[in-house]
């Protein structure tokens, strides 16, 4: 068996483990907070560029359109005046930025660009699809190949005087610039890829490689470093025949590092703190145990009914006031069993327990019982012929018998009257079989009283005949009194009718009588036979008595 010092430690080590558990489990949360708020971010990222594109696209084609048709620019685009349209795409590009703005003539070469990058226009009649619309008269909106790469385009015809006379164009080249200037506007890191082959990339983009397979967020470790990443399909960038992706990374580690950083130090403060208690528990340890020794060895003595007290452990806390508490328990233990032991010498055990376990109140509660009364017949010549001692000790030796008897069917005496016992079989603890238990103990003290009178016989004693009256109903069970001087005992007719009862015997010549409402509840386990009605003083209506046999044989 572990010792008690082992086990203090144990606790004490133990009692830790719902504190390191609680902070991995608390920093993990953390952790995976941080992470999801991440993720809350790219998924935003997707739905906030969707909104830019659409308002990109809004202002666009206002502007291509306003612009289409705008008097002054048709004329100059008609006449051919490079100047004035070159003035009018300036004008124009003030408002977009990071956007190239190219107007061309009927034949689809440029007469006007602005915002161009190294001088080299964006868009050749040759190379651009969107431009064979535009030369065909359509509207152009969309992801369109560009110079070995992509780029948005909106685009307009333009007509002066009912003929076509050119095209005006935004055109956003979808390269590292561009995506730069997003990645700062969402603060994450872009790749554009088409038909899964990467085709632009933020330029200091960490790793470029990593793709998430559905439009979600996921998580990646590349080269001790964790990323966020989803991949989007912006229906706005989805080319012709081709499926464009836009991949938005971010990088979580540091997020990742911050959390377990947490964790490392609030581990480090719980092992301090774990090392600081668990040297005090020890020093406490071998005191506690002395203490507990101490108490178990008296609790031993105490199983075998000795009341020996434990050794005080003089530590000024708890622990010295628990052995004294202990002790003090001890005392009122040993005082209790003595005042139970000489109580029960005054009432029956059942009525001594019931009155310690409970407040001592006078009054009382209606209960179903069976009352038994004996008595012993010619009494009083018996008395007359023995010296006061000396009957004293004849009728000790009776109701010693008689108690005894009714004890082992559960019965409670609950008092002598000089010669006579009146005893209860359903109080203070009723059981069903009390009626017949009751009959039974009749019986009992029947055979009983036959032996005590073979032994009074052999040395030269009067022989005792007695009486028995036994019925079954109603009383009232309960303290009664005065609430400085109260007993335990029941009342009502059911005491007066067995009382009654039992003096019939003396008339009837037999020695044990019951009434026709304890027969109808014993008939199948007694065997007895009904006499007559009586006319009992105090009730109005006769009780069919019946003088008692013995057990029915079965």
């Amino acid at each position: 068996m572990a010792s008690v010092r082992t086990k203090l430690i144990a606790l004490v080590l133990g009692s830790f483990v719902p504190a390191i558990v609680g902070a991995i489990a608390t920093e993990r949360a953390a952790e995976h907070e941080l992470l999801d708020e991440a993720g809350l971010h790219l998924e935003a990222i997707g739905r906030h560029f969707d909104d830019m594109l659409a308002d990109y696209e809004q202002h666009a084609l206002l502007a291509v359109d306003f612009a289409a048709h705008d008097a002054h620019f048709d004329e100059a685009l008609a006449s051919g005046d490079r100047a004035e349209v070159q003035s009018f795409v300036d004008q124009i590009a003030g408002a977009f930025a990071h956007h190239e703005i190219i107007a061309t003539d009927a034949q689809g070469q440029t007469v006007g660009i602005a915002n161009e990058e190294d001088g080299v226009p964006s868009l050749q009649v040759d190379a651009s699809p969107a431009f064979a619309k535009l030369l065909a008269g359509e509207r152009v909106s969309g992801l369109f190949a560009v110079n070995e790469g992509y780029a948005l385009v909106d685009a307009a015809p333009v007509e002066h005087e009912g003929k076509r006379v050119g095209a005006l164009a935004l055109v956003t080249p979808m390269d590292a610039h561009y995506l730069d200037h997003l990645a700062e506007l969402l603060d994450a890191d872009l790749v554009l890829s088409v038909d899964g082959e990467r085709v632009a990339t933020t330029a200091s983009h960490p790793a470029p490689d990593l793709r998430s397979a559905k439009e979600e967020v996921v998580f990646k470790e590349d080269h001790d470093h964790l990323f966020a990443l989803e991949t989007f399909h912006p229906h706005k960038l989805q080319a012709h025949g081709h499926l464009v992706e836009l991949t938005a990374t971010r990088d979580v580690s540091e997020l990742r590092a911050m959390a377990r950083r947490d964790l490392y130090r609030h581990l480090g403060i719980l092992g301090v703190a774990i090392l600081v208690v668990l040297g005090l528990a020890l020093r406490y340890a071998h005191k506690l145990a002395s203490g507990i020794e101490s108490m178990a060895a008296a609790a031993r003595k105490l199983r075998e009914g000795k009341y020996e007290k434990a050794k005080v452990i003089e530590t000024h806390d708890e622990l010295q006031l628990l052995s004294e508490s202990f002790n003090a328990a001890l005392e009122g233990l040993e005082e209790r069993d003595r005042l139970k032991e000489t109580f029960g010498r005054y009432v029956t055990r059942q009525v001594a327990d019931h009155l310690m376990a409970r407040d001592q109140e006078l009054g009382g509660e209606l209960v179903p019982v069976t009352v038994l009364f004996s008595d012993i017949r010619s009494f009083t010549s018996i008395s007359e012929r023995m010296p006061p001692r000396e009957l004293l000790d004849f009728l000790n030796e009776y109701f010693s018998g008689m108690v005894e008897s009714i004890l082992t069917h559960r019965g409670v005496v609950d008092k002598f009257i000089g010669d006579a016992i009146m005893a209860v079989f359903g109080a203070p603890t009723p059981e069903p079989e009390d009626p017949l238990q009751a009959v039974l103990a009749a019986l009992e003290m029947r055979d009983k009283l036959a032996k005590i009178n073979e032994d009074f016989a052999a040395r030269g004693l009067p022989e005792i005949r007695t009486g028995v009256g036994l019925h079954y109903g109603q009383v009232v069970a309960g303290n009664m009194g005065h609430s400085e001087r109260m007993e335990y005992t029941v009342i009502g007719d059911t005491v007066n009718v067995a009382s009654r009862l039992e003096g019939l015997t003396k008339d009837l010549g037999c020695d044990i009588v019951i009434s026709g409402q304890l027969y109808e509840l014993v008939k199948d386990r007694i065997e007895a036979e009904p006499i007559r009605e009586y006319q009992v003083k105090g009730r109005a209506e006769p009780i069919l008595v019946y003088q008692v046999l013995g057990k029915r044989q079965a």
